[in-house]
């Protein structure tokens, strides 16, 4: 072998080195980006009532937004969903309420209701069948929703769950630790987060109103 060959040997000897450890390298950045914590594909809603459900008497309502809390017409402002026309005309339903809901469901009659936001006065959001109320278990919600349908999710999902009288159109029971305020509670949107509570008794309601305890997965 000669000098020039040998030199060219160890030149293309050292390139295979540089490519090996350049290759290690970038296999080492990739797995440092790989997400720990998986994003969510379901959320899974478990809410437990003192007494039977009555989707007669009621409406049964989840509420959803990004990183706050969905604020609610409480009593005495009667409540009224997006597109429905409010007695109460003086107040301004889309700029305090209604704005600040992401998503929600409604549980009305027999059917589990979707609605997609924004809510906007110029457009009459649609609902959704996604699932049908079988009343198997007279006292419990348990639905499951896909979070591809939720639109642009962030780290934190906030929810609050309401009971609302369907003659009166007042709220009845909701999940704030006071009377008349907003729901503290959010998930994250990672898959294996859990959050679970139970509501005080509430005085003055029904039993099919009043809200025990529930449980909010995601998967």
């Amino acid at each position: 072998m000669t000098i020039k060959n040998e030199r060219t040997t160890l030149k293309q000897l050292f390139a295979i080195m540089i490519m090996i450890f350049a290759g290690s390298l970038l296999s080492g950045c990739a797995k440092t980006v790989t997400p720990v914590f998986p994003a969510g594909k379901h959320l899974v809603v478990d809410i437990n009532f003192k007494s039977a459900i009555d989707t007669n008497q009621n409406k049964y309502f989840i509420f959803f937004n990004n990183d706050s809390a969905p604020q609610l017409p409480f009593m005495p402002i009667q409540f009224v969903e997006p597109g429905e026309i409010s007695p109460q005309p003086n107040i301004d339903m889309y700029g305090q309420y209604y704005s600040t809901w992401k998503e929600y469901v409604v549980l009305d009659g027999n059917s589990f209701y979707f609605v997609k936001g924004p809510f906007t006065s110029e457009a009459v959001p649609s609902r959704e069948v996604v699932a049908t109320w079988t009343g198997s278990q007279s006292s419990r919600i348990t639905l499951t929703l896909n979070l591809s349908e939720f639109k642009t999710l962030t780290n934190r999902l906030n929810f609050d769950f309401v009971t609302v009288d369907k003659s009166t159109k007042l709220v009845k029971d909701n999940l704030s630790t006071l009377n008349s305020s907003p729901s503290p509670y959010y998930v994250l949107t990672v898959s294996d987060s859990i959050v679970s509570g139970s509501d005080e008794a509430t005085a003055g309601i029904l039993d099919n109103q009043d809200i025990l305890n529930w449980r909010v997965l995601v998967q």
